[in-house]
């Protein structure tokens, strides 16, 4: 059989991507019945060792042999790049070896001998598989399940492929749609194409010119403009030496395109040679063969006979006479492969050999210098053999022309002084990741324009940390999933993204990284990936990492640019590393069996428990005890310190942290089973709300209300309930906000909740505020006052709290309806305590609704003031996330600019359009009316009538239900006007009538509702 190397002696059971092949020989049972056993065994080693070598040629590996059937890994068990283009191209090679066999064997066999195989790619489980002594090396999932039925369903010489192998080699291969068919024994139905041919010159695997998007070359000015000029120095007459160094990724052949499209652009009489080492590394002179064939148009598979004919004209074309290329020919064809076919180089020692191939090629070199200046450019150097190496190094030191600039491009850590000659120039281009802004404009480029909402695109630019080859992995994933479509007026956003994978082309670049490392440095980085993106010596050591000597691993990781230590760290702490690159450090992750990460979980968990002790206050140490917990057995641990960190988060009004927290200690409560879930839960809807989430909000409100009831939980019924009341009514519906506190309030009878029902009395005076009944609205509030003023006299913190919350609230509705009844000054005092008290609780959302009645409230004694506390409440509720209350507090600060500045167009305008786009987006019914009616104002003042009358009619079919007097006056006032305006008299008439009806019937002044619009 052919030979392929074996699995890493030391390769432990992991998860990965791999592409599985299937090749199954047609027809092999009747072939059986025909053919004499020795004769049929003869034949399948034939087959086997044909198949095989296949397999080895693209660096496969072949798992086993059943029966007649061969499977073969692509990514198992070292990963290469191109993993599922090397099957494909595997797969055509078998299919023409099968030819060639079954040329061979018509005679004896008297019918043809053709394959068919499946292809497909997918997670599995690698590792030893069996039992004792018999354990081999193979993988486990549905991938290679799979791939079997995708066989078993292929007809004769056909090649089936699933859809993610289709997908990530689209590029480089044609493929027939055959639409989605049931496979034997798995559920549905799935995809199926057939392979038909690789392309002659298929685009590169990389970039995205396949959705047609072109990015051209961002923030590699600097080192274009240095390739230029040692280019100009060749002309002169100066030999030069480049190399481009730059992780995966980071840009180098974008680099190396873009001079060599200026060179050919600018200076067609350069030569240029350029070839690029194979990642699955080069035989001895595989480099120099690769610039041959690159040279000469000789294609890598071609035969002997082929090759002479171009290798000679080739050689012609460079002035050789005859006889020098009967001399250097057999030296060529031993670089390209072919050995000594002539027994031309028999007598020659390994070293005369050696020497003579150097001398050959430096004859190439300047022959072609002659007659032009020679750029070479060799890409991936680290993949090189070291014979090429070697003689590209005899090359530069005895060079007579210096017309030469030889061009290398490699990744960190290859030396590459073994190139230095003292005959050449040396320049060194090392590329940086590229700054945010210039990651920006790479995602702006690409899709035409600031498409992406700035949240997700900010995300982009966080994880792939200046790598634009990330960066386009992470927009293909985005494309390819749907996130982003392509419509006639340019690319849009179409669902939310999920941004837990790695792209699998990231996945495989790192996962060849990975697999080149040395058995315990690779261990030890997938437990430091356990810990996270960065971690300490200290933890590591207490850790079962399996490991025999850290430090030295640790050594060998930073030489392999892996992980980095980091230098601002006290002298007294133990030594701290971090990932170089946080994708790399979640490949390690994903690469580990579940089983070792939630052990290992629990451990890091353990350590970090006795480090921080049995009570940790920092929201930091508890984020790390929760996502260790959480994802370890000890789930509950995970729950309860990420509670906590999210508590401190709302402390620290840092909403949307607070709301991250809370989600993922729901997600672990919910995988641990029982209540835990509902403390994170309710917390998590309290704050979903407010940041525009309602419907979440209330399907979890409605769930642990469920949970309460099943439980007899009645003052846990009551605030549920309460709270759903409360959603209702910024959504609009007053009916069902009505019937929920009736519901509450029924509840609270006769229990014993002095906090649940203050609060619910304060709710109810603000419903009554908002219909009009503005006495009754103070009579809730002040008993909502007295209740809470009559709690415990030593309440704990969490009830102190709630205590400040009801009184604030309270004293909010009761000013407002002092307000509403013509007591302003007064009510001012009163909102003022409100803001007062609210900001010492640290309530910051209660502060922005006083903040809110203030704006409205100053305009009438300080009009001064109203701008600046409009300000100062709008920043607050940026600073929460509290979008409800920022549209409030930009509707009144837009009535400021236009009242009291010259600024309404410049300054208002866009506040209130900035409002009615929140109200609108998250469905705020309740206040949707007033930026509509604020923005009728504006327009009817600036002369666009039929505008207004639109805003004006809109904002009044929302609120002629709810009847609210302070809403609809403004409707029928405006409307009045503007028909003065466009002397519709009688339409005037009409809309002024029903305004002073709304008056008559509230027992309001109308002048109160033109001068305070809106309070709440």
């Amino acid at each position: 059989m052919h030979e392929q190397p074996p699995p890493r002696p030391e390769a432990e059971a992991d998860r990965r991507i791999v592409t599985a092949l299937f090749a199954d020989l047609c027809g092999y049972t009747t072939l059986g019945e025909k053919i004499d056993p020795e004769v049929l065994q003869a034949l399948q080693n034939e087959i086997f060792e044909e198949l095989s070598a296949a397999v080895a040629a693209e660096g496969g590996y072949v798992d086993k042999f059943v029966g007649d059937a061969l499977l073969a890994l692509f990514g198992a068990p070292v990963a290469h790049e191109r993993d599922p283009e090397r099957a494909l191209l595997a797969a055509l090679d078998m299919r023409a070896r099968m030819a060639r066999i079954a040329e061979r064997w018509q005679a004896r066999l008297g019918q043809p001998l053709e394959l068919h195989i499946g292809v497909n790619t997918g997670p599995v489980v690698a590792g030893a598989v069996g039992a004792g002594g018999s354990k081999s090396y193979s993988v486990t999932g549905d991938t290679v399940n799979t791939a079997q039925r995708l066989q078993a369903m292929a007809g004769t010489g056909e090649i089936l492929v699933g859809a993610l192998t289709r997908r990530l080699t689209q590029h480089a291969f044609t493929f027939a749609t055959l639409g989605t068919m049931p496979l034997r024994g798995k559920a549905g139905e799935t995809p199926v194409f057939r392979l038909e041919a690789s392309l002659d010159a298929p685009p590169p695997a990389r970039g995205l010119s396949s959705f047609g998007i072109d990015i051209a070359m961002i923030g590699r000015d600097g080192q274009l403009a240095a390739l230029l000029r040692c280019l100009d120095s060749v002309r002169a007459g100066a030999a030069q030496l480049v190399r481009v160094a730059g992780d995966a990724g980071i840009g180098k052949t974008r680099l190396v395109e873009t001079f060599l499209d200026r060179v050919r652009a600018e200076q067609p009489d350069i030569t240029i040679r350029q070839t690029a080492c194979s990642s699955l590394g080069e035989p001895s002179y595989g480099t120099l063969a690769a610039a041959l064939r690159r040279a000469y148009r000789i294609d890598p598979a071609a035969s002997l006979e082929h090759t002479r004919p171009l290798l000679a004209a080739g050689l012609a074309g460079l002035g050789l006479s005859g006889e020098e290329i009967g001399r250097l020919e057999p030296l060529f064809l031993l670089v390209l492969g072919f050995g000594d076919p002539d027994d031309a180089l028999r007598h020659l020692e390994p070293d005369q050999l050696r020497r003579q191939i150097f001398h050959a090629m430096r004859t190439l070199f300047e022959r072609r210098m002659e007659q032009a200046p020679l750029l070479v450019v060799i890409e991936d150097l680290h993949w090189a053999d070291s014979v090429s190496i070697d003689a590209l190094r005899f090359i530069m030191d005895r060079i007579e022309s210096r017309r030469l600039m030889l061009l290398v491009t490699h990744r960190p850590g290859f030396e590459t002084e073994m190139l230095n000659s003292a005959r050449a120039s040396q320049t060194t281009l090392r590329l940086d990741p590229l700054a945010i802004e210039e990651a920006k404009t790479l995602l702006e480029q690409a899709l035409g324009g600031d498409v992406l909402p700035h949240a997700l695109r900010d995300r982009i630019v966080e994880r792939a940390e200046g790598n634009p080859f990330f960066i386009e992995e992470i927009l293909r994933t985005l494309i390819e999933t749907g996130v982003l479509q392509r419509e006639p007026a340019g690319w849009e956003v179409k669902t939310a993204a999920d941004e837990t994978g790695t792209p699998l082309g990231i996945q495989a670049m790192m996962l060849a990284r990975i697999d080149r490392l040395p058995a315990d440095a690779r261990r030890l980085a997938q437990v430091a990936a356990v810990i996270g993106h960065s971690f300490d010596l200290a933890l590591l050591k207490a850790l079962p990492c399996g490991v025999h000597d850290i430090k030295a691993s640790l050594h060998q990781l930073g030489d392999a640019d892996i992980v980095e230590e980091l230098a601002d760290i006290p002298s007294q702490a133990a030594p701290r590393y971090a990932f170089r690159q946080k994708l790399l450090q979640e490949v390690f992750y994903d690469n580990l069996l579940l089983r070792r990460r939630t052990e290992l979980h629990g451990a890091i968990g353990a350590v970090l428990e006795r480090r921080y002790g049995p009570s940790p206050e920092h929201m930091n140490q508890l984020i790390e005890l929760g996502y260790h917990f959480a994802a370890s057995p000890e789930k509950e641990k995970g729950v309860r310190h990420l509670t906590a960190a999210g508590d401190l988060a709302r402390m620290a009004n840092a909403n949307a942290d607070a709301l991250r927290l809370y989600a993922r200690a729901l997600s672990a409560a919910e995988a641990a089973g029982g209540d835990a879930w509902r403390e994170p839960g309710e917390r998590y809807a309290d704050l979903c709300h407010p940041t525009g989430h309602s419907e979440e909000a209330r399907h979890l409100y409605d769930e642990l209300l469920a949970e309460a009831r099943d439980k007899g939980e009645v003052t846990t019924m009551a605030r549920l309930t309460r709270k759903l009341g409360q959603l209702a009514f910024d959504t609009g519906d007053r009916e069902r906000t009505t019937a929920c506190f009736a519901e509450a309030a029924g509840l609270l009878e006769g229990v014993d909740a002095p906090i649940e029902l203050a609060h619910l009395m304060q709710r109810q005076g603000h419903l009554a505020f908002r219909a009009g009944d503005y006495k009754r609205a103070m009579l809730w509030a002040d008993r909502a006052l007295e209740c809470a003023n009559h709690l415990s006299s030593h309440p704990g913190p969490a009830e102190k709290a709630e205590i400040a919350l009801a009184i604030a609230r309270a004293f909010n509705t009761k000013g407002v309806a002092l307000a509403r009844l013509g007591q302003t000054r007064d009510a001012v005092q009163i909102v003022e305590r409100s803001v007062e008290i609210a900001l010492a609780a640290n309530h910051l959302n209660t502060a922005c609704r006083g903040y809110t009645n203030l704006g409205a409230l100053y305009t009438t004694i300080d009009p001064a003031r109203a701008i600046d506390v409009c300000r100062r409440g709008y920043d607050m509720a940026r600073q929460i996330g509290d979008l409800g209350h920022q549209a409030r507090l930009l509707t009144n600060l837009a009535v400021a600019y236009c009242t009291f500045t010259d600024r309404c167009l410049s300054e208002g305008l866009p506040a209130i359009e900035e409002a009615l786009a929140i109200d609108r987006a998250l469905g705020l019914r309740d206040h949707l009316p007033v930026p509509l009616l604020v923005l009728g104002q504006i327009r009817q003042c600036h002369g666009a009538a039929a505008a207004a009358r639109g805003h004006y009619l809109e904002a009044l079919d929302i609120v002629r239900d709810s009847a609210e007097a302070q809403l609809l006056f403004p409707c029928y006032d405006g409307l009045a006007t503007l028909c003065l305006d466009l002397n519709e008299l009688s339409e005037a008439e009409r809309y002024f009538e029903l305004a002073q009806q709304v008056c008559a019937k509230h027992g309001l002044d109308p002048d109160a509702l033109i001068v305070l619009p809106f309070l709440d």
